[in-house]
């Protein structure tokens, strides 16, 4: 299963074919804007934990004086920009109406500060099955204690933060 309701959350046990989605969306979007970097993460990047089924993707970008050039391309490729969302280096981008979000692309500077923060929190998750398993149990604490995702993502934020110092 891949989409989710805007705002609700529901985690499911890691399935193969979230990575295959992934790789057919990079391929896709690979085609339409050659010269960028494209990486799965969030936790459906994650083999060893449950997540929502929802693919986030990182694009590492060398400047963003061509950010309106992407954005154009990834809406042709049916992504919606949310202006309102991310920060001024981290724009959002959703795939999928709001009843099934199926994808968030998080553009940002390749090899800046968040891009390196995405894929070492990805990479270090990967490499350690404990530490995966911890964020495992706080993902499902957390999505117990909270019906609202915008609190469920700001209350995992530490522990991201402890794992990325």
């Amino acid at each position: 299963m891949i989409g989710l309701k805007r705002k609700t959350i529901k985690l499911l046990p890691h399935q193969k074919s979230w990575g295959i989605f992934f790789n057919k969306e990079k391929n896709r979007i690979a085609k339409s804007i050659p010269k960028i970097k494209i990486e799965h993460i969030g936790s459906t990047a994650i083999p060893s934990i449950c997540a929502k089924p929802i693919i986030d993707i990182v694009i590492g970008i060398d400047n963003f004086r061509d950010l309106h050039e992407y954005k154009i391309k990834l809406e042709k490729l049916g992504y919606k920009y949310h202006d309102n969302r991310g920060s001024r280096y981290n724009k959002f981008f959703t795939l999928g109406a709001e009843d099934c979000r199926k994808v968030y692309i998080h553009v940002v500077k390749f090899r800046g500060k968040t891009w390196n923060n995405y894929i070492n929190f990805r990479d270090k998750l990967i490499k350690n099955k404990g530490l995966a398993k911890q964020y495992q149990t706080i993902k499902i604490k957390l999505s117990n204690q909270f019906k609202n995702r915008d609190q469920y993502t700001k209350a995992k934020a530490e522990f991201i933060q402890s794992v990325n110092k």
